[in-house]
């Protein structure tokens, strides 16, 4: 989140916007179970969908609204994810964009030394 806020201001008026965006818990090949296909379908994927699991298309729209939706243009910075893991009640049900409740995660000053420190780091020899 950051990271997207200060890119956002190094490139103000260059007409590029920056975005963070968390997809959610989808269901991809990284989590390994080794059971046959269609007991994970029986027990596991019915588990791990009342964990909050979703299908990969319903991961991709978060994506797809930070790169399609025309009011992203206005919001260049901003962090975008369906679900939230927040204690904050009113934070967690997601949103586009979301508000972190963390007054970090606004704090310009903190993004650029963030920027500077990871510049730093991958210019380091």
């Amino acid at each position: 989140m950051l990271h997207a806020r200060e890119l956002s201001r190094r490139l103000a008026g260059s007409g590029v916007v920056a975005a963070s965006v968390n997809p959610g818990f989808v269901r991809t090949n990284l989590l390994k179970v080794p059971l046959p296909m269609w007991l994970q379908r029986l027990l596991v994927i019915p588990v791990l969908r009342l964990a909050g699991m979703i299908e990969p298309w319903e991961g991709a729209q978060t994506t797809l609204h930070a790169l399609l939706a025309p009011e992203v243009e206005g919001q260049s910075g901003a962090y975008y994810s369906q679900i939230a893991g927040y204690q904050d009640k009113a934070s967690r049900k997601g949103g586009w964009p979301l508000r972190s409740p963390n007054p970090v995660a606004h704090d310009d000053d903190v993004a650029q030394r963030l920027w500077d420190v990871s510049e730093a780091l991958v210019q380091a020899k």
